[in-house]
């Protein structure tokens, strides 16, 4: 196995830094976040009703939208002054997504849909380490023997633990969960978020989970209100 690239102090010492944000829609919509710092291993849970804007700002620490008013630095380096073609690198390369409807490819097994990200972006390099990698991920969330699984032979649950080892096979400093245990019975959504706590701190990577779930919230290092719970 070849050893993984180092990266740099900035990214590493701290993921993301935002100031006070103010993002607008032409709808009206408007999201005002105070400063946000994630450290390797931190994790953040943002509360709030189905509205409120969690998936915006997850949308803001990614890159993919940009403020009307505030700064998010991710690894010392200004989203903001990147443009659209490094902030799809930074997206690709440094964070690692769980989406809410999981995007998975029903076409593709198991170990493929892990690898997916190296299939899409061309600043990842699919070789020997990054199948060890998934491999490895996919043992750790219960699914090791289930690499070669079509995805409509599994649970919900078991989509869940594949879209998370999906999220952390690029070794990404910063991981962001859209609303990672709607949908579960309330056994499995606290297993999902432990599950997504350890991987990511065990990663040294950062965690942003957007839920409206207070069920989960216990084991968050930060818990943001946002929204009509403000």
């Amino acid at each position: 196995m070849q050893p993984q690239a180092q990266a740099p102090a900035s990214d590493l010492a701290c993921p993301v830094e935002t100031t006070a944000l103010v993002f607008r829609r032409e709808t009206g919509f408007e999201l005002r976040v105070a400063p946000i710092t994630l450290a390797p291993g931190g994790s953040l849970a943002v509360r709030g009703p189905s509205g409120s804007g969690k998936s915006t700002l997850l949308g803001l620490l990614s890159g993919e939208l940009l403020p009307l008013e505030g700064e998010v630095r991710a690894g010392g380096r200004l989203l903001s002054a990147m443009g659209d073609a490094a902030r799809r690198a930074y997206r690709a390369t440094r964070v690692g997504q769980v989406f809410q409807t999981f995007e998975l490819v029903a076409s593709l097994d198991v170990l493929e849909n892990t690898l997916l990200p190296f299939r899409l972006h061309a600043a990842l390099v699919l070789d020997d380490d990054a199948r060890a990698r998934a491999r490895e991920l996919l043992a750790r969330v219960g699914l090791g023997d289930k690499t070669t699984r079509a995805i409509d032979r599994l649970s919900h649950g078991e989509r869940q633990r594949v879209a998370i080892a999906r999220a952390l096979v690029t070794r990404p400093s910063l991981v962001l969960a859209d609303e990672p245990t709607g949908n579960l019975d309330p056994a499995l959504k606290r297993e999902i978020a432990a599950l997504l706590l350890e991987e990511a701190k065990g990663a040294g990577a950062a965690l942003v989970v957007a839920t409206h779930d207070e069920s989960i919230l216990g084991g968050f290092d930060r818990v943001l209100a946002i929204g009509g719970d403000a």
